[in-house]
């Protein structure tokens, strides 16, 4: 799904493996104040650890790991994504961690090898990447984690999913921390209209009495985990 026009217009490439190499490390959306919710909830930790649901090109992900490399002697982040493998999964719907669709207009389709590459080039050490369908990859790992970044496929079926999943990599005192989680903040109305999304899920778990509602920051819903 290369977009050859925009490809030229916006970095100059003609090519796909040109771009690829552009978007590594950006294509994130994430205001100043949720990225902030993320690092401000990881600085509570002595040794954070740090699952991220819809890693993308990479963007956030490397924003996190330098925040968390500049503040923490030890630390680790864990990535989960479809990368390639989205082709492979494009008849599943709801269960993919991205949208078949390409939700940047340009290219939608970042590889595993080649951001782990990129992410070893920009000196962090301390992560793994995890290809795979999201809920289903989170079981497999066998580690818990502090804060979880759910912003993956945004319909309620997944989102709930990725949820349950994450909870069973949580301890007492971990967060999860919902993208796209308002009611009123583009583009979070559409999913809402589609099937409730994100929002519908977190208003589902502010009466669930495992989790306690922290609040919301920007289009960041937070919780902690209490049992």
């Amino acid at each position: 799904m290369f977009n050859r026009r925009l490809a030229e217009e916006m970095y100059g490439v003609t090519n796909e493996a040109d771009l690829r190499k552009k978007l590594y490390g950006t294509r994130t959306d994430l205001t100043d104040a949720e990225f902030t919710c993320i690092c401000n909830f990881l600085s509570r930790f002595n040794n954070p650890k740090y699952l991220e649901i819809g890693v993308y090109f990479g963007g956030n992900f490397l924003k996190v790991a330098n925040f968390l490399k500049e503040n923490k002697e030890n630390y680790h982040l864990t990535g989960v994504d479809l990368f390639e493998s989205i082709a492979q999964y494009s008849a599943m719907g709801p269960d993919l961690t991205h949208d078949i669709l390409n939700k940047w207009n340009i290219l939608n389709v970042a590889y595993e090898a080649d951001l782990f590459k990129f992410l070893k080039s920009c000196e962090i050490n301390s992560f793994d990447l995890v290809r795979g369908v999201s809920d289903k990859a989170v079981r497999e790992i066998d580690k818990t984690f502090d804060v979880m970044f759910i912003d993956g496929n945004h319909t309620f079926d997944q989102t709930l999913k990725d949820a349950e999943s994450c909870m069973e990599r949580s301890k007492v005192g971990s967060f999860l921390i919902f993208h796209n989680a308002s009611s009123d903040i583009q583009p979070d109305p559409q999913y809402i209209e589609k099937d409730g999304g994100p929002w519908a899920v977190c208003e589902k778990f502010k009466s669930d009495d495992r989790l306690k509602y922290i609040g919301l920051f920007d289009r960041c819903s937070v919780f902690e985990v209490i049992k």
